[in-house]
């Protein structure tokens, strides 16, 4: 196979833009695989490792658009869902907690990464990224006009890092989770799939030290593709599982509307403008994260799908909304604030998002929130460059409506990716406004922490690109446990004349993109059993 894959170049032209380097370099050469699905690829090539991850995206439309929840994939070049990436055998995993920074190589001889040490104290979760993020001088690196991941950082910010980067300055400590506040891997072994052109290609994006030979690099590379070319040529599109869920929790109603009607007392208070709370659901069983993933992105093609395995903690998602990207020097955060439910027909959408447009109390949460965002994002902006660029359309999805706003601006030459994380992390409509006094009301009203929830997941790439969803509509995975958890999430934004049942119904009318999909899987299940 390896004599029939096309390299992006020669040998002789890899080693001479290594050159004889005294320090690390990170290199790049890319070659051109058989054509399958991302998903396909994903399940081929995730015995390789204890951590991957598949990322894909769908095209939003709008409520009066006759087709359906999302556009034909792919007809236009700008499209934000062109490509997808699949990343497999990663160099490394970087772990951030309150405990400081775990760098935890996956590879022998390990990848020189820069030296992270706890001795800044003023650091936080995302100054912790940075410094163990490798920043070498990058040679043979191609441009592009898109976003595109080449290679870096790929995973997620949990909530509980709000505790770091804001609520400890004020006296709130992090409560105890097992989840990290940070967790990422390297990777120099991504899949691109460009879904315009049919094409699949593997980037590598080797970290090469001084005592390493750029010919052997090359040669170790070229066997690579070539396995992987293999496998890919072989791999099967396999049928989805099942999955018997012998227990369900569903969560107490009534405690979620007292913590809403606690929540709405402190509006009226003149505490806040607005607060989220969220509740929980958990499905008690086995099932397989991948099937999990396939179901959700038939019922709920997303902005952003998502699939990460981080041991055995496996995150899946299909979020709407966009936390932060940054292309170049161009910022872009998408709040999304208020929800209603789909109708039977397009005219029903239209209708139903029309009564929502007409709705003051929706209507002013969504401008207070976008006001919020334009003030995250004008801490790492020029001066005066932040733009509402889209004003309070309503886009649908597969259970729900939702109105949204895009927020622009160019980042201030002084900030970089990370700057612009810390910056809108965590969203406002995850937390209410003013956002510090929220979030300390949900560190009193939510029982238990979120954990990925109301977080972000996403990459930083080598190219100096960023982005990042916000962590909703996602499934949690537990697989190591003696008995496997999935829990789902969501939260309501509460404002003064919030209905307590009507809060509880639109988590509820949130969480059924990924109920669906484990109802799905369910009815495989039965069918299989009944078959039998």
């Amino acid at each position: 196979m390896r004599d029939n894959l096309e390299f992006s170049k020669s040998k002789s032209a890899f080693v001479n833009e290594v050159g004889e380097q005294q320090k690390p370099v990170i290199g790049y050469i890319e070659a051109t695989l058989p054509s399958v699905s991302p998903l396909t690829a994903y399940r081929a090539l995730t015995d390789r490792s204890d951590y991957s991850f598949l990322l894909e995206s769908a095209e939003k439309t709008p409520s009066s658009d006759p087709n359906g929840a999302f556009a034909p994939a792919h007809t236009n070049t700008d499209r934000h869902a062109r490509f997808s990436f699949v990343g497999y055998d990663p160099a490394a995993v970087i772990s951030v907690d309150p405990g400081g920074v775990s760098v935890q190589s996956l590879q022998n001889p390990p990848v020189p990464l820069p030296t992270v040490t706890d001795s800044n104290t003023d650091g936080d979760v995302l100054t912790r990224l940075r410094e163990a993020f490798p920043q070498y001088e990058q040679v043979g690196f191609p441009e592009s006009e898109r976003h595109q991941l080449r290679g870096g950082f790929v995973g997620f910010l949990a909530y509980e890092a709000v505790y770091d980067i804001w609520l400890e300055e004020v006296g709130v400590h992090r409560p105890p989770t097992d989840t990290p506040d940070a967790e990422f891997l390297l990777t120099t072994k991504t899949l691109s799939f460009d879904h315009r052109d049919d094409t699949v290609t593997i980037m590598f994006t080797p970290i090469i030290d001084s005592n390493q030979d750029p010919e052997v690099t090359y040669d170790t590379l070229a066997t690579e593709a070539a396995t992987v070319a293999d496998t890919l040529a072989n791999a099967s599109t396999s049928q989805m599982g099942g999955f018997d869920s012998f227990e369900e929790n569903v969560g107490d109603q009534s405690a979620y509307e007292a913590a809403v009607r606690e929540t709405k007392q402190r509006v009226l208070d003149g505490d806040i403008y607005q607060g989220v709370i969220s509740r929980v659901r958990e499905a008690i069983g086995p099932i397989d994260p991948i099937d999990l993933y396939a179901a959700l992105r038939d019922v709920n093609p997303s902005p952003y799908m998502y699939l990460l395995q981080h041991d055995n903690q496996h995150i899946v998602g299909a979020s709407p909304e966009t936390l932060v990207s940054v292309q170049g020097n161009r910022l872009v955060s998408n709040p999304i604030a208020g929800t209603c439910s789909r109708g039977s027909s397009p005219v029903e959408d239209r209708r139903l998002a029309g009564e929502m447009l007409a709705d003051s109390k929706e209507r002013s949460e969504h401008t207070m929130l976008v006001d919020l965002a334009r003030n995250d994002v004008r801490r790492v902006a020029s001066p005066g460059s932040v733009r509402v660029q889209e004003f309070m359309n309503v886009l649908k999805y597969s259970h729900v409506q939702h109105i949204e706003s895009t927020v622009t601006a160019t980042l201030a030459s002084d900030a970089d990716v990370f700057d612009a994380t810390r910056a809108t992390f965590p969203a406002g409509t995850l937390t209410g406004a003013p956002k510090m006094r929220a979030m300390e009301i949900i560190d009193e009203l939510e029982q238990n922490p979120r954990g990925v929830y109301g977080g972000g997941v996403g990459y930083f790439s080598l190219s100096g690109d960023a982005d990042f969803a916000i962590v909703i509509r996602t499934a949690t995975v537990e697989t190591g446990r003696d008995v496997p958890r999935t829990r789902v999430q969501a939260g309501a934004g509460i404002v003064a004349d919030s209905e307590p049942t009507a809060e509880y119904t639109e988590t509820e009318q949130k969480m059924d993109g990924v109920l669906a999909a484990l109802r799905t899987l369910s009815e495989t299940e039965s069918s299989e059993e009944a078959s039998q």
